[in-house]
């Protein structure tokens, strides 16, 4: 599989490299491997719980260093572009700030997150904190060899130092407290890490079950990519909040608000010293989500998949987020006032058109299903009585 992606990275170098100059290898490879290789939500559907999770990990790190390899020696000196890798991550805050135990489990969550493929790529190496639990848990559970791969001194070499950027998608804050699990409970890349998951119930929550509004994590996510890798160029890929109703919701003052609350601790990152050349909201409009499919919306422009044409409206954050891009930063009061009220009174109007959404969605069901269907039945019942005609005559 590694031979073939960096035949296919070449493939896309060759065909778009002259335009494009920013590649990413893979989009966030901890869902890759532990939903779709560990927990068996996403393709390829696999619950190999505790050694798939960490050998599919492994391969896709070897094959985003094998293309950074490939563009550097064939292409860079031509195309002049950049290769990095994008990983999506929650920040992991300690539940007790004064403990030492749950300070050490909100380390974990982190390296097991996101140090699991920025370290080696940066250091050329896995955590050392990975290494030790799995190492310790794989003995205890029989094994005579940790579960978690290992990198010869050459591979080492060979990944360090392969990205050029970082890309850091981020969308909430979890809570992180220790907790001890019995190796008696078999190979598990969650109780490998001995910790907890929780999050305050004061937190702002939309209807999608796991992401919480905490604007404060994404500025200690930053400031801990540019302690521990040494400060490399970040561009954040994915930051933004969904919504998951049936009807359209244009008037999505909640995710002005979230917008609003992380741009501003991104800001704050950027004021420590953070080297963030970029910044995208995710996403431009309403897309496939994961295995939820049409119904978790992301986007700032709603779109009516079931019209034929996917028609798009703008929600009242697109105004908010085009100040922030003309500002570049934040504007001043009296404009938000007066595109807030606009944007606002805009919506609203398009809500009531599209809460007639049923009647329409009907309307074009007859119009592209039933009529040509009826039509159809007329020609073939005509082409019978015709044939019956014909018939009797002769």
């Amino acid at each position: 599989m590694i031979t073939y992606f960096n035949d296919f990275a070449n493939l896309c170098f060759d065909k778009y490299g002259d335009r494009v100059k920013y590649w990413i290898t893979f989009n966030n490879p901890w869902s890759i491997a532990v939903e779709g290789y560990e927990t068996g939500e996403h393709a390829p559907g696999l619950k190999l719980k505790g050694t798939g999770v960490y050998t599919a990990a492994h391969h896709l790190i070897k094959a985003h260093a094998r293309v950074w390899h490939s563009y550097n020696k064939h292409w860079r000196s031509r195309q002049k572009g950049m290769i990095g890798i994008s990983l999506t991550t929650e920040w992991g805050e300690p539940v007790d700030i004064s403990s030492q135990k749950d300070i050490e489990a909100a380390e974990r969550f982190m390296q097991f997150n996101f140090g699991w493929f920025a370290n080696p790529l940066f250091n050329g190496d896995y955590p050392q904190i990975m290494k030790e639990y799995i190492g310790q848990k794989s003995v205890q559970q029989g094994l005579e060899k940790s579960r978690l791969p290992i990198f010869t001194s050459r591979e080492m070499a060979f990944i360090k130092g392969t990205s050029d950027f970082l890309g850091v998608g981020h969308f909430t804050t979890r809570y992180i407290t220790s907790r001890n699990f019995p190796s008696t409970q078999g190979p598990s890349y969650f109780t490998d890490r001995d910790l907890t998951e929780l999050v305050d119930p004061k937190w702002p929550e939309p209807e999608s079950k796991w992401l919480y509004s905490v604007p404060w994590g994404f500025r200690k996510l930053l400031n801990f990519v540019k302690t521990l890798y040494g400060n490399p160029m970040v561009l954040v890929t994915e930051n933004g909040v969904s919504e998951k109703m049936h009807c359209a919701q244009l008037c999505d003052e909640w995710r002005i608000q979230y917008l609003k609350g992380y741009t501003n601790e991104m800001l704050k990152a950027i004021k420590d010293g953070v080297q963030i050349k970029g910044y995208t909201a995710w996403s431009l409009m309403d897309k496939f989500e994961w295995d939820e499919g049409f119904s978790e919306r992301f986007g700032l422009y709603y779109v009516e998949f079931k019209s034929k044409h996917k028609p798009r409206y703008p929600k009242a954050s697109v105004q908010f987020y085009k100040k922030i891009i003309k500002a570049n930063g934040f504007p001043n009061v009296r404009e938000v006032e007066s595109w807030h009220r606009i944007s606002t009174e805009r919506c609203s109007t398009t809500n009531q058109l599209l809460a007639a959404d049923p009647l329409t969605s009907h309307m074009e069901m007859v119009t592209e299903i039933v009529v040509p269907t009826v039509c159809t039945l007329c020609i073939l019942i005509s082409a019978v009585l015709l044939m019956i005609l014909l018939r009797g005559k002769s």
